[in-house]
């Protein structure tokens, strides 16, 4: 099968399970129109109607600097009936807005209009379909021209149900009904999280019926995962972050399910990732969910959290809002860190052992 554009943009669509006559929003964080072009022409060949949001980081850095205070305040006045109407969402994502130079009213309004409409779109519980695009300037960060960035993910993306599942099985026959989880990273620290009766979900990539049963209303593309919400309040130790906003090695240690202390190899910087957490509404120090990478095509690390939470062994870590695959915590925040290299262990079977699939 030939790789292009279009091939994903029907990914997408199926994976989406777009049916005809529904609306379909199309949250454009990318400005790569012929991507675009591809992704709206694939929901109305399928009979749908896609809806545009353009929203890429430079268009919103310049709007929430210089729109006027009451319109970003009533940011959301047509969008809530937009998404009043929505069947079905997809995002397509690439590198995130530099927010760092905005005058914080600004943002704050913005980010309150951003929060009502995350309220009624989780309230709706819409399919979701995000997927990781390559766009100039990732490729640049990472010294790679975009042609190349393209056909390191584009395989990845591509990626089939049939050919994600067999893997996806073999990991949840180990990891289903168990009741405990530990989690050993960096040097030594360990993480005992309680999983009572909390069920595993998988991304293959494809949200069907089974799917919204068992509260598992969005996926990734790339795909390619097994993962589960924990009892919140129930978290215990320390995991290792290889990094969390610009921070290396990055300790967190939890104590009945909330971080209660960061530990860093300089104190400002323990302050500043604080601060950082302090700012978010609800519980931003819980964990949201953890999981584990699965996809075959994947085989480079790109320093692209969305890109790889999906390598095969590398574990992800979420912190913060979970309502939205059927846990309990609310939270403004819902931030995912991958860490490579480690051991984990339900009811004391080995599933990932020093980074690799054991299951």
């Amino acid at each position: 099968m030939e790789l292009n554009w279009q091939t994903i943009a029907q990914r997408c669509v199926y994976g989406l399970q777009v049916q005809p006559g529904e609306l379909i929003q199309v949250r454009a964080l990318v400005d790569r129109l012929e991507v675009i072009q591809e992704m709206l022409l694939a929901i109305e060949m399928a009979g749908a109607t896609p809806l545009l949001e353009f929203l890429p980081p430079p268009y919103l850095e310049k709007l929430v600097v210089e729109a006027g205070d009451n319109y970003l305040e009533k940011w959301d006045k047509y969008r809530l009936g937009w998404m009043g109407q929505y069947d079905r969402i997809l995002v397509l994502q690439g590198e995130p807005p530099k927010f760092g130079e905005i005058p914080s009213k600004k943002l704050a309004l913005w980010r309150a209009a951003g929060s009502r409409l995350g309220e009624l779109e989780e309230a709706r519980r819409l399919p979701f379909l995000l997927g990781a695009i390559p766009t100039t300037g990732l490729a640049g960060e990472r010294s790679l021209a975009l042609e190349q960035l393209d056909g390191l993910l584009m395989p990845a993306l591509a990626a089939t149900p049939a050919e994600l599942n067999a893997r996806i099985r073999s990991v949840l026959a180990k990891t289903e009904g168990g009741h405990e989880m530990t989690v050993q990273s960096g040097k030594d620290c360990e993480l005992q999280l309680k999983l009572t009766d909390r069920p595993w979900l998988s991304d293959d990539g494809l949200i069907d019926e089974p799917d919204r049963v068992r509260g598992a209303i969005v996926s990734n593309l790339p795909a390619g995962s097994v993962y589960t919400t924990v009892l919140e309040e129930a978290t215990e130790g320390t995991i290792w972050l290889p990094e969390c906003r610009g921070v290396k090695d990055v300790v967190l240690r939890f104590e009945q399910g909330r971080i209660k202390e960061i530990i860093t190899g300089d104190n400002e910087d323990a302050d500043r990732l604080n601060k950082w957490l302090d700012g978010f509404s609800g519980e931003p120090r819980r964990v949201s969910h953890i999981g584990i990478g699965l996809n075959p095509f994947l085989h480079e690390f790109l320093d692209w959290t969305l890109v790889d939470e999906h390598l095969e062994g590398r574990l992800f870590l979420a912190l913060g809002e979970n309502r939205y695959m059927g846990g309990e915590n609310i939270s403004s925040l819902n931030i995912d860190f991958t860490i490579p290299g480690v051991s984990l262990q339900v009811d004391g079977r080995k599933i990932v052992e020093a980074g690799q699939v054991v299951a």
